[in-house]
């Protein structure tokens, strides 16, 4: 762990580099050329050591690997996916690997055969996405833009903890929680988002969250500036300098998400935390810079 806080994508990279020891990275289902490649380039940059599995065979046969030689790195021939699937997560119970990256496997079967195993999650997954501020020098997480589409308070609460969690390890001390809503005033009866950001605060003055400072209902402009949150008569630890934005449902921590990396231009690192390990699923869309600190994230958190 960084000795104050990551501010930088980049720093976190170089923070990985500097390890003795590279983290281990099992792809699963390993014959996708995107993942393979994410994987040779984070061995290239000295992030990560890749481990294929799957269909190996069909792997060395793609295109886009013409040329590529594997003879340095493990590769496990399993050319069925839920086998190659249950060897990935054997590997990662048995400390032969240190985090997990989806290849050809649909997202939705990794999840469940993450969930399903005894040590693979005591709680909930959920995504988050970590880039930088456009304007200050240091990072923002944003969740959940990927796994749960309509949580129920009980579940936001386990997002935030587990947001919370990932923002302990980047140095952010104490992490302050933005629960977004459209508005600062809270509606009971017509705004489900505003009422669970204003339970959510009154469960960090509980102590729930730990030292963890949440706050909300907030809107995003609330959240991120300082001179906005005053302008609306907002003072709060929370309002203009959050570490994380809690989005309601999918839909919007999706729309911000890519907000972000599409509209901004920035690189996102996005990973499914909760489990024992890190996990990283990319989507199709992401860039190639953003699946680059995709996996730094992961082999930072999984080396802390």
């Amino acid at each position: 762990m960084a000795a104050g806080p990551v501010r930088s994508l980049e720093q976190m990279v170089e923070l990985v580099r500097s390890r003795r020891t590279p983290a281990r990275v099992v792809i699963a289902a390993c014959a996708e050329p995107n993942a393979v490649l994410a994987g040779l380039e984070a061995s290239r940059q000295g992030l990560a050591e890749p481990v294929f599995v799957g269909d190996v065979l069909r792997m060395q046969a793609l295109p886009e690997l013409a040329g590529v030689d594997f003879s340095a790195f493990t590769c496990v021939h399993e050319p069925d996916v839920a086998a190659a699937v249950k060897v990935c997560l054997d590997m990662l119970e048995q400390g032969r690997a240190d985090f997990l990256m989806k290849g050809g496997v649909k997202t939705d079967v990794l999840l469940r055969a993450v969930l399903g195993r005894k040590r693979g999650s005591d709680g909930l997954l959920s995504h988050i996405g970590v880039f930088p501020h456009p304007r200050e020098e240091r990072l923002v997480i944003v969740t959940d833009a990927g796994v749960n589409i309509a949580p129920s308070l009980t579940r936001k609460i386990d997002i935030i903890n587990n947001a919370v969690a990932v923002a302990k390890k980047l140095g952010m001390q104490p992490p302050t929680v933005a629960v977004l809503s459209a508005t600062e005033k809270v509606s009971y009866n017509d705004m489900t988002s505003s009422k669970d950001a204003d339970i959510l605060a009154k469960l960090c003055r509980m102590g729930i969250f730990g030292d963890a400072i949440v706050g909300g209902p907030f809107a995003l402009d609330i959240a991120v500036s300082h001179e906005k949150a005053l302008a609306k008569g907002v003072v709060h630890p929370a309002a203009g300098r959050a570490d994380i934005l809690c989005a309601p449902n999918i839909v919007t921590g999706n729309v911000l998400y890519k907000a972000v990396t599409s509209l901004m231009d920035l690189p996102m690192a996005g990973i499914v935390v909760g489990a024992v390990y890190p996990l990283v699923v990319p989507s199709r869309g992401d860039s190639d810079q953003s699946k680059f600190y995709a996996l730094a994230l992961a082999a930072y958190l999984a080396g802390v």
